[in-house]
């Protein structure tokens, strides 16, 4: 299984929500098998989620790290706000842009999960 989660919402309990999602999905033995790979991308203000010094809820992806979940950030959306890869939680790296990682995922066969 190959499946990406895409965050851009601004806001907090969206950000949190996404997450909850996909700890639900790689904690679900009917679908999920130890080495399917799991994204989490997160452009616009979605990026907020990834970014130490406005992130909700860390421990969140911190958890999803842990568990092999790729996090991924849009660097257009970081630069925007003012951010760069070093201001990324530990386990999130950033890609050049969110819009061509998801069509990257998709044409690599990853399904597609809008996330709140």
């Amino acid at each position: 299984m190959k499946t990406v989660l895409h965050v851009s919402s601004p806001h907090p309990d969206d950000q949190n929500h996404a997450a909850v999602n996909t700890l639900n999905l790689i904690g679900d033995e009917a679908v999920y098998s130890e080495g399917d790979d799991v994204v989490v991308l997160a452009n616009g203000a979605g990026v907020r989620m990834f970014v130490d010094t406005t992130a909700a809820h860390p421990e969140m992806i911190e958890r999803l790290a842990d568990r092999g979940v790729a996090l991924r950030a849009c660097r257009n959306a970081l630069y925007g706000m003012g951010a760069t890869d070093d201001d990324l939680l530990p386990g999130v790296s950033g890609v050049p842009s969110g819009s061509g990682e998801l069509a990257r995922l998709q044409d690599d066969g990853f399904g597609y999960i809008k996330a709140p």
